[in-house]
């Protein structure tokens, strides 16, 4: 049996109709969710240097900054049941959350 595949409305990459919802890829509706997660995870980043620029103890933030990690990996395993697909997928949420550090939002 064949698959129908339908367009991601997001990305426009080609997907089996079985895995898309919304019409949403795995790894748009993955992206998406995590959206909070990775400016809660750039926030505290930034605020770490800060305090670690001034002499400050960063343990605490760096604790805080591993519980948002956690909290990514949760979500992830929630929506994806392949165990390595899960760990790819956190990898690269975890890239693009050290990579949005420095990004400087809005103005």
């Amino acid at each position: 049996m064949s698959a129908i595949l339908i367009p991601c409305r997001d990305c426009g990459k080609q997907v089996a109709s079985s895995e898309a919802r919304d019409q949403l890829c795995l790894d748009c509706r993955v992206r998406r969710s995590m959206s909070d997660l990775r400016d809660e995870h750039a926030r505290l980043w930034r605020k770490r240097e800060r305090y670690r620029s001034h002499g400050g103890n960063v343990e605490q933030i760096a604790r805080q900054v591993a519980r948002v990690e956690d909290r990514m990996a949760q979500r992830i395993k929630e929506m994806v049941s392949n165990e390595r697909r899960a760990t790819e997928l956190l990898q690269r949420e975890l890239e693009a959350a050290r990579g949005q550090r420095y990004t400087i939002k809005g103005v």
